[in-house]
């Protein structure tokens, strides 16, 4: 496949061209790296878009010398940026752990939320009935809108974003005095 008029587009600032170009060129990188390389969707389509931008800036900078073998120098490009990647996830084994990969253990934070979370439940527990029947829904509901928290409750828009800012007022007020005891 001959796609020396890319060289030429980009060359004459054609952009229409170019643009056309690429996007002809596009799905059969993609196929080339889905066939022949194995490779995962999202994969494929870094690679792909990695390889026309490293492709568009050799061509602009003139490294490339045959204007006729731009394909093969995009299946290359492709194949080698896969292989990058992959090489880039495997796992590697080392005589000691380096510094990079260490991570501090989770049960400490764990702990820690546990904790927190019994604050929140004692105050909540400390709520008035109706206020803890407000906030329990919120909780249960956190992508619902004001309006149907209103509609819920059979109260106003405004008067139930007043009523949850604040119950979650009265709450961080509980869970700071009890967490300094």
């Amino acid at each position: 496949m001959d796609y020396s008029e890319l060289v030429q587009a980009l060359e004459e600032n054609d952009r229409e061209n170019t643009n056309r170009l690429l996007q002809e060129i596009r799905p059969r990188l993609l196929r080339y790296l889905y066939v022949h390389m194995n490779a995962q969707r999202e994969d494929a389509l870094d690679c792909v878009q990695e390889s026309l931008l490293v492709t568009v800036n050799a061509i602009r900078e003139g490294r490339i010398r045959n204007p006729q073998q731009v394909f093969s120098y995009l299946i290359t490009t492709c194949r080698n940026q896969y292989l990058k990647m992959i090489s880039r996830r495997r796992e590697r084994p080392y005589d000691e752990v380096p510094d990079t990969s260490y991570h501090a253990p989770g049960q400490l934070a764990a702990l820690e939320n546990r904790e927190r979370f019994e604050i929140l439940e004692r105050c909540m527990d400390e709520l008035k009935e109706e206020y803890r029947e407000f906030i329990d829904y919120w909780f249960e509901n956190p992508d619902t809108d004001g309006p149907t928290v209103a509609d819920h409750f059979r109260i106003s828009v405004n008067n139930a974003w007043i009523r949850k800012h604040r119950i979650i007022k009265q709450l961080n007020r509980c869970i700071d005095k009890k967490s300094k005891l």
